[in-house]
């Protein structure tokens, strides 16, 4: 049973630790979000080229397409391309126009978190659907180029150098973002090792403390690397592209596979519901972990 003094360390700790982690939740969930438009516009700017001037990264989309797309007759293969065409001409203004959002903002981040003009789709999937057309565009003039027809640049309603323009605001505001999350995350690793230094805790509970100060330091490499967010330990959703190839043309969702949080402990002692929380997914909250003690 843990001692009263345990538990009194415990719970502040690991209220301090949930506020944070909750705030880095929202930081995450932004900068994904300018990542995904990063994504989006480089797809719309290289529907622009002649398919012989696709770059490197363009053709390695190529590997998300499905085997039975890949050996649909050709003529095929152009009619789902010019659909998705249509579709890309028809959204790509309003990707503009999130595009150019102030992401240090919380009004301009409450907006594009919420549904708009009585849409169905909240901004953010709009997004996401918008990302996995442009890309699968792109995939589809790769696959035409492999079978020998060469695809003209498809014309958008946007210039190519005010995507460029869009996309340099993007990446300043990507970075201002990854500062806030390494900030964030630092801060989380000295609270952690403040927990490992307290001669209070016990070492069973220590060495799961070092673990998560592991994590947290393979995470602060990564974004020194510049990985993607998505590869870091705590965000919440592996995701995965796949290509459908039913006749609507529409894209299957991407397959998201929520992280389940560890089975409960029947011992139910607070430092072991604390210790599954600190090795849970980051939107597992405290409280979530506790009912399940």
């Amino acid at each position: 049973m843990s001692s009263p003094v345990e538990s009194a360390e415990l719970q502040r700790d690991v209220s301090c630790l949930e506020k944070k982690r909750q705030i880095l939740e929202k930081i995450v969930d932004i900068t994904r979000t300018i990542e995904s438009l990063q994504e989006s516009l480089n797809a719309v700017l290289v529907l622009g080229v002649a398919s012989k001037d696709l770059p490197d990264d363009a053709l390695k989309l190529y590997g998300a397409l499905s085997n039975s797309l890949r050996n649909l007759p050709i003529k095929k293969i152009q009619e789902y391309y010019s659909n998705l065409e249509i579709i890309i001409r028809k959204q790509v203004n309003r990707i503009m126009n999130y595009a150019s959002a102030d992401f240090s903002s919380d009004d301009e981040i409450e907006f594009i978190t919420l549904s708009s003009e009585g849409d169905s789709q909240n901004p953010l999937e709009m997004l996401e659907a918008f990302k996995r057309t442009a890309q699968t565009a792109v995939s589809l003039r790769v696959l035409l180029r492999k079978r020998g027809v060469p695809t003209p640049g498809s014309p958008v309603p946007v210039s190519a150098q005010m995507i460029k323009q869009q996309l340099l605001h993007l990446e300043r505001q990507e970075q201002q973002q990854r500062e806030k999350i390494k900030s964030k995350i630092e801060e989380m690793r000295q609270d952690v090792q403040g927990m490992i230094d307290n001669p209070a805790y016990p070492e069973a509970m220590k060495v799961m403390l070092r673990e998560v100060v592991s994590n947290l330091d393979r995470d602060l490499g990564q974004l020194a690397r510049g990985a993607p967010v998505d590869r870091l330990s705590f965000v919440r959703e592996t995701e995965e592209i796949v290509v459908s190839e039913v006749e609507s043309v529409e894209i299957e969702e991407i397959t998201i596979e929520a992280v389940a949080p560890p089975p409960p402990d029947n011992a139910g002692s607070f430092s072991k519901a604390a210790a599954r929380w600190l090795n849970s997914p980051w939107d597992v909250s405290w409280n979530e972990v506790q009912k399940g003690s």
